[in-house]
């Protein structure tokens, strides 16, 4: 994922509201209209889509230096998705000006396309893994995506801060697709598992179930 610039990123929080969002609270919610760009400065979000039948699926998740509803200002459609915190995070409410502003400003126009574009290509990724993966596979990039957005500033960057029934209807699984996976992880030690979250203890050995 494209990085911004140290100062541009800071000149881009401080132009912004910060706001602080508890383990399940919206950062944004699908189908809203909206006027402001969110900077991620602390914590983890799932990026979700909801269907009308009520079931969801997980798209991605995003950290610090991430940005939250640049498509929105790109094309003033209402939000394509929902965008949740899994643990505490703070992040920096940006209005539609401030946020034009600051792209003048710092030149960032072609920096925003390309990591619009990279969000694009994850897409494209997330498609592959919902139609050709096991959910052993689906599963393990997940919990290392996890692990990766929260490496750099996360306190416990090896927890999942999500249960296992949300994990399984972030990937479009019933648990018991999971559970399985999970105790012979468990069992090998390459998680450790609580009722609310779980934490991996064996990277290497979790990069070769992929």
């Amino acid at each position: 994922m494209t990085s911004w610039p140290p100062s541009s990123w800071a000149a881009l929080v401080e132009s912004g509201v910060r706001h602080t969002y508890q383990p399940g609270q919206h950062i944004l919610r699908q189908g809203e209209e909206g006027s402001w760009v969110v900077a991620i400065i602390k914590g983890r979000a799932r990026v979700v889509y909801h269907a009308a039948s009520g079931s969801e699926i997980l798209l991605a998740i995003r950290g610090p230096g991430d940005l939250l509803g640049e498509f929105g200002y790109g094309d003033r459609e209402p939000r394509s998705a929902s965008v949740i915190a899994i643990e505490p995070c703070l992040g920096s409410l940006v209005t539609d000006s401030h946020f034009t502003a600051w792209l003048a400003a710092h030149q960032n126009h072609r920096q925003l396309d390309r990591y619009v574009l990279a969000k694009t290509r994850e897409a494209a990724k997330v498609t592959w893994q919902l139609t050709r993966c096991r959910p052993a596979q689906r599963l393990a990039a997940l919990l290392l995506e996890i692990v990766s957005t929260g490496r750099s500033r996360s306190p416990e960057p090896l927890t999942i801060p999500m249960s296992q029934e949300e994990i399984a209807r972030g990937l479009g699984l019933a648990r018991s697709s999971i559970t399985p996976v999970l105790a012979e992880w468990k069992r090998r030690r390459i998680v450790s598992i609580t009722r609310s979250h779980m934490t991996v203890l064996d990277l290497e050995a979790l990069q070769r179930e992929l």
